[in-house]
This record gives structure tokens, C-alpha cells and sequence, in this order.
């Protein structure tokens, strides 16, 4: 992966006609590439709207530079799934949450994912921080809490 922090791009300086460093990427280059100016934006490409040129050296940048940036989002996609594949331990960590009455099996799997291992763990978490890692609404996780702190 030839990835770099942001792809630059190149143009021939007018006098001598050497390659430098240029300000942005045309809007031909960045269409050549299979781009929209605002996506190439959100990427963090800088487009220069005033230079009117083409050179077929950008467009390959570019296509790199999407290719590389695929690559990298299907790598960390990869490692998110293998991460968050369950375990038998996790397993055995939804099945005593779940033995709370207030606690659903999907809910039970939410919060584990979200750093809760154990009853105890449900007792005395921050009910903020839980409600904004599960998405599980504040009064639910209020009444697990109360369920868990008359288990521990």
C-alpha cells in the first residue's frame, strides 16, 4: 500500500515547464478519477478550482490514493468483525445479564460489547457513558442497575 497522508498533486511551473508542488487537483482530474468535488473533499484532497489543466499523472495519483483508502477501510473493517466476533466467555456474560429480570438478550449483548463483564459491572457503571456506547435508553439501563446492585 503506496498510502500516503494526503496525495499531492503535480503541475509544470510555467516557466521552464519543470513538475512542482501544485496548490490542488483540477476539477477534470479529480472527474477523470470516478470523483465528485465534495467527495474528494470529505477525503481530504484540495481542489483547485481555478486550474484548468489536466495532467494524466494526477489522475493516476488519485486513482491510487482511492484505491489505497478502499484497501485500508476493508483492512479495518476485517479486524472490527474478527474483534467483535462473541466468545464462550461472552457468551457466559450475556447469559448472567440476561438472568436479570430488566435485561433483554440483545440489550444483555449491547452492553457487553460495551465493556461489561459482569453483574458487578452493571452495578456500579456510569449510566451516561453506558447509554451513549449501546444506544439503550437512560431509564433502561437505570432499572438493570437496580436489578444488579440487589444481586451483588
Amino acid at each position: 500500500m503506496s498510502f500516503e497522508i494526503a496525495a499531492e498533486p503535480r503541475v509544470k511551473s510555467p516557466g521552464k515547464g519543470q513538475p512542482r508542488r501544485g496548490r490542488g487537483f483540477s476539477i477534470n482530474e479529480t472527474e477523470q478519477a470516478g470523483l465528485a468535488i465534495e467527495e474528494a473533499r470529505r477525503m481530504g484532497l484540495i481542489i483547485d478550482v481555478r486550474r484548468k489543466t489536466t495532467h494524466e499523472e494526477n489522475v493516476k495519483i488519485l486513482k491510487q490514493h482511492i484505491k489505497d483508502l478502499d484497501d485500508l477501510v476493508a483492512e479495518l473493517t476485517k479486524t472490527e468483525i474478527a474483534e467483535s466476533k462473541p466468545t464462550k466467555k461472552d457468551d457466559k456474560v450475556v447469559a448472567e445479564l440476561v438472568s436479570l429480570r430488566p435485561v433483554k438478550k440483545d440489550e444483555a449483548e449491547q452492553l457487553v460489547a460495551a465493556g461489561i463483564k459482569s453483574i458487578a459491572d452493571l452495578a456500579y457503571c456510569d449510566i451516561d457513558k453506558v447509554a451513549k456506547k449501546t444506544g439503550i435508553k437512560e431509564d433502561r439501563i437505570t432499572a438493570m442497575v437496580k436489578a444488579a446492585l440487589k444481586k451483588v
